[in-house]
């Protein structure tokens, strides 16, 4: 692919999320003291055999737009030796006492993902024969240095890429006519070209296409890349968000040579494997590799893709990338980890080996919502 090149330096991270356990059991700012009758909890040894980390505002499923600052944080918990089942509380504080503001049970690597909406002091809690907890705080979350609302399309940071009748895409075009805000979202299309007559696949017909697909300015080095979306209900096009470092795809280690970062793609309602993929694609050697796939049991995590939003996210470290809707973790891929700056991709592209899903041309237009996309970089540890 050709890389839109225009690009703005990334400004530095004011804050660095990490884990921690200041305070002991009991009522808010470490008083001693025991939980409220609200939450029926006992007195907990703090931090032993729990961790848990306050990840930025990346859940928000919903069938209308709203801002990024009103989506919820997300509490990460992993209670060490917990059976699956075992039920943990995140909790708030509620004057002296704490009041219960989510509940979930672990799964069977004692891993449970929390929410909460308010910003603030939080606490993780669970019972058992050895009652286990933490104290937290959203201030660890990082500073997000971009993020945008699409109140417009700023051509100042996205770009259309250069992409057009070419490689997988011979009946189809990036075009700056498929990509538009409409009431506070991005508005990515397929639209046909009107400027052209029939294109043919395996000796069919199909009308030339144009594609919503723009690249932006702003790049980044480690963090946490969210977008929240509504996807096109019908297959013969899917719609992505993705990453993609500046010049073309070298040969070698993916720390130098950077990666393709498929944060999600998604290929329509009523596909067989449900739709949704996560990929990683370098080029170790001139053949290249790819990690990831499709998302198994996509209805853990919802099934009104096209007729409601979700955050789909990343969490690139030097060590992984960690995908995620709407908090809960979808996949962890350790492979091709680029090491260096990557840029934000929106689209909705119509390859020519899907032309014959759709149904006929009749179908178009198409369209993918953006309410927003966020970024919170972190730096290397």
């Amino acid at each position: 692919m050709t890389t839109f090149v225009r690009r703005t330096a990334a400004l530095a991270c004011v804050a660095v999320l990490a884990a921690c356990s200041s305070n002991s059991g009991g009522t808010p700012g470490g008083t001693p003291g025991g939980p409220s009758d609200e939450t029926s909890q006992p007195d907990f040894t703090d931090g032993q055999g729990i961790s848990a980390v306050v990840l930025p505002q990346i859940a928000a499923p919903g069938d209308s737009a709203e801002k990024s600052t009103d989506a919820d944080f997300v509490v990460d918990v992993t209670i060490e030796d917990a059976q699956a089942g075992r039920e943990v509380e995140l909790q708030v504080p509620d004057g002296e006492d704490w009041t219960t503001e989510d509940t979930g049970e672990t799964d069977a690597k004692g891993r449970v993902t929390l929410t909460v909406a308010q910003p603030g002091e939080l606490r993780v809690v669970s019972g058992g024969d050895t009652p286990v907890g933490v104290n937290l705080s959203t201030d660890e979350v990082p500073a997000s240095n971009f993020a945008d609302e699409f109140d417009q399309l700023d051509p100042a940071v996205w770009g259309t890429r250069d992409q057009g009748y070419a490689g997988v895409r011979l009946c189809s075009r990036a075009s700056d006519e498929a990509a538009e805000a409409v009431d506070g979202v991005l508005r990515l299309s397929v639209l046909d070209d009107p400027d052209k007559g029939a294109c043919r696949e395996k000796s069919k017909p199909y009308a030339y296409r144009l594609n919503g697909h723009i690249g932006s300015a702003y790049s980044f080095t480690y963090g946490y890349a969210a977008a929240r979306i509504k996807f096109q209900p019908l297959r013969g096009q899917h719609g992505s968000f993705w990453l993609q470092g500046f010049g073309a795809e070298p040969t070698g280690d993916a720390k130098v040579t950077g990666a393709e970062v498929d944060i999600i793609e998604y290929f329509g309602d009523d596909h067989p494997q449900g739709g949704l993929t996560s990929f990683i694609y370098w080029h170790p050697t001139a053949k290249g590799k790819t990690a990831g796939g499709w998302l198994s049991d996509p209805e853990q995590f919802g099934d009104d893709w096209s007729s409601k939003f979700h955050v789909f996210s990343v969490e690139w470290t030097p060590e992984k990338y960690v995908f995620r809707i709407d908090g809960q973790v979808t996949n962890e891929i350790t492979q091709g980890v680029s090491g260096v700056p990557e840029f934000l991709i929106l689209s909705l592209l119509s390859s020519d080996y899907e032309l014959q899903q759709l149904g006929g041309d009749d179908k178009l237009p198409q369209h993918m919502d953006v309410d927003w996309v966020k970024v919170w970089p972190t730096p290397a540890a």
